[in-house]
């Protein structure tokens, strides 16, 4: 029976994790009421992570306050948002909350690894590799793998494995800084940018095109599991996301998304080596869309 709070513990340190079969969530911490931002998941990243998800997609934006005079940010930590708008409120939920949340996952199950995705959205902030750096990365760089390659699962247990969507300026490029991601066509059913290949098909203008999403993500997966058991490829990790919206049409909202992909048999699509699959509301059915990704590891 699969442990799913420790469930790479039995996978073999060579394996690279492009060959894994990873469930992650999207906007992860958007697990509260928060209008007009839009929920996106059922429970906090601490049960995501009991439960099996490993991938997480951070949207980071600055705090309410604390511009100083000449323009630059003076705040200590950045808040998680969705789009413009934070996923907590009135009090706002600190980025480095949840990177401690994961840190003490990883403390307690060190055969595990996660993949953490982190973008910045919201208004602008100046020089926010810089800060994303100095704040979160430079003083737990033991914590991170910060390589831009695909490493095995030896390398990055107990550890976080950057995917860095946002760019970085010329004068901290001589650093490792994780898996650059820092862009993608927008709304692509498939865009392969070398180290990754992405499936990001989101802009769903009214409900009959979440059936053209669930197309799209089963596609993927085959192009994914195809990959994974060909001999002689380079690692390269595919990111799929099963989440779209609409927020003028509730039809599309992540929710009524989610039920359809769930009613869509994806199940039967999900295979060894099927990539990382991006959920909303993974929870749904007792993360039985999680755990079954999960299990595609052990067949």
């Amino acid at each position: 029976m699969v442990e799913y709070h420790r469930w790479m513990e039995e996978q073999d340190d060579n394996v690279p994790i492009s060959k894994l079969s990873i469930p992650g969530t999207h906007n992860s911490a958007a697990c509260y009421i928060a209008l007009p931002s839009v929920k996106c998941q059922d429970h906090s990243v601490k049960t995501q992570l009991q439960n099996g998800v490993r991938f997480f997609d951070f949207r980071l934006g600055k705090l309410f306050f604390h511009d100083n005079e000449q323009g630059g940010y003076q705040g200590k930590d950045l808040q998680v948002v969705h789009g413009k708008f934070p996923v907590r409120i009135p009090a706002p939920l600190k980025f480095a909350s949840v990177l401690g949340d994961i840190y003490a996952f990883l403390n307690a199950n060190p055969t595990e690894s996660c993949i953490v995705s982190i973008k910045h959205e919201g208004e602008p902030l100046d020089n926010f590799d810089k800060y994303v750096w100095e704040h979160y990365i430079e003083n737990n760089q033991d914590r991170w793998y910060l390589k831009g390659n695909i490493p095995n699962l030896g390398e990055v247990r107990s550890k976080i494995v950057l995917f860095r969507r946002f760019g970085v300026s010329q004068d901290i490029q001589d650093r490792d800084f994780g898996i650059a991601a820092s862009w993608w066509s927008y709304c692509t059913p498939n865009e392969d940018r070398g180290t990754f290949q992405v499936q990001d098909f989101c802009e769903l203008k009214h409900a009959e095109n979440i059936s053209e999403k669930t197309t799209y993500v089963k596609q993927f997966l085959r192009t994914a599991i195809e990959h994974s058991s060909s001999s002689g490829v380079d690692p390269k990790l595919f990111v799929n996301f099963c989440s779209g919206s609409n927020l003028y049409d509730t039809d599309c909202w992540p929710e009524k998304v989610a039920d359809e992909m769930f009613r869509s048999d994806l199940t039967s699509h999900v295979g060894n080596g099927c990539g990382i699959v991006i959920l909303d509301y993974a929870g749904k059915d007792g993360y039985n869309l999680v755990k079954n990704i999960v299990n595609t590891n052990f067949h």
